[in-house]
This record gives structure tokens, sequence and C-alpha cells, in this order.
């Protein structure tokens, strides 16, 4: 699954789908050319601004595959992408979901063990091997979502020690610095021998 295949597939799960979903994303955007873009056609690219205002609009939604993209996203830059909120999520008994990730296991294995079946795995194929990954991976972290869930439940609660910080933003006088004291000394010798010295005393700030 290519990046532009996961970011269209939770775009698809989108309430009203692409036409109720590009108003937000451009205004000025035709509904032609936001499909072109998410086709991946040549002539048409989708910036990257656009393409993560509309996962995030997916996510904010709640929508099926809305995942897919920044996990896609995290894994092509050798990272791993973790749902740290579960407000928007519904998160169910890990039981529950073991059954999902048996299923897309067992999906990916039969796509697997059919494409090898001549030796050679065409580039539709892989097509779908990839998709399948993909939803085994979302059930995957689905699991470890419910699990970590859990395990947080069973922990006491604790309390918050609320340490005194200085609020950068706050108005606060600032003080001012010390004034620096210059004195400067002239000494005038006259040919009589008349010695004259007078002094001079300025202050600033350093």
């Amino acid at each position: 699954m290519s990046l532009l295949d996961s970011l269209r597939r939770s775009i698809d799960n989108y309430p009203g789908g692409r036409t109720s979903l590009r108003p937000r994303v451009d205004p000025s955007k035709s509904d032609e050319v936001f499909r072109k873009e998410l086709s991946g056609a040549t002539s048409h690219k989708l910036g990257a601004v656009d393409a993560l205002a509309a996962a995030v609009m997916c996510c904010e939604a709640g929508t099926d595959h809305c995942y897919d993209y920044p996990a896609h996203v995290a894994r092509e830059c050798g990272g791993e992408f973790r749902v740290l909120s579960g407000d928007r999520e519904q998160v169910t008994n890990p039981i529950h979901r073991i059954s999902g990730l048996v299923r897309e296991t067992s999906d990916v294995t039969s796509i697997v063990i059919d494409a090898m079946g001549d030796g050679v795995i065409s580039d539709n194929e892989m097509a779908v091997i990839e998709r399948e990954i993909s939803e085994a991976e979302e059930a995957l972290r689905k699991l470890r979502q419910a699990a970590r869930a859990v395990n947080a439940a069973g922990k006491p609660k604790a309390d918050h020690l609320a340490l005194p910080v200085r609020d950068a933003m706050r108005n606060e006088p600032v003080p001012e610095p010390e004034p620096t004291v210059v004195e400067s000394v002239t000494t005038s010798l006259y040919s009589d021998g008349t010695r004259l010295e007078s002094r001079m005393t300025a202050k600033g700030i350093a």
C-alpha cells in the first residue's frame, strides 16, 4: 500500500467521503482536482500540508483506517506510530481485539500463500499483501491500546505535586540593573610647578 492509498482509504471512510472533506481542506480546490491529487496522477501533486490536514480531520472524526496514513509515514521514517489520546477511539476489552487480530493475520497468511503459488509475486498481488498487512497492523495497534487502557486502569492514581513554576508570560516587574559609576581624573601641570587635578564622575547602565 502506498502513502496515497493509506490516505485515500481513510478519506473514503470519512462521513460524506472526498466531496465532504475537500471544502475543509481547501475551499478553492475543485473536487476533480482533489480526486486527481489523491489518485497519484503525475499532473497533480497533493501537498504535504493538505495531506496532513485531511489526515487530521479523519482522525478527529474517528473514521475507519484513520490512522493508516500517520502509521505509514512513521513506518517509512523508521519509527512507530502510537495513539496517545484515548478519547478519539473507543477502547474495548483486549479479548475482543484478539479475534480481529487473528482474522487479519489469517488473511495475510492466505494471501501470501496464494501469491507464492507460482513462485512470483506480481505488483497486483503485492498491493493486496500490503493492504492486508496494513489492516493486520491496525488490528495489532488496537489490541495494544486496549491492553494499555486496562493496565492503566488497574494502577492507583498518583497524587499531582504542584511545583512553583514561574510563568514566563506573566507581566512581572523586571528588576533594573545597577548603574555603573565611572570616575576619571585629569592632572594638569603648569610651568611654575603648580599641579591641578580635576575629577569627573558619571553614572550609566552597563
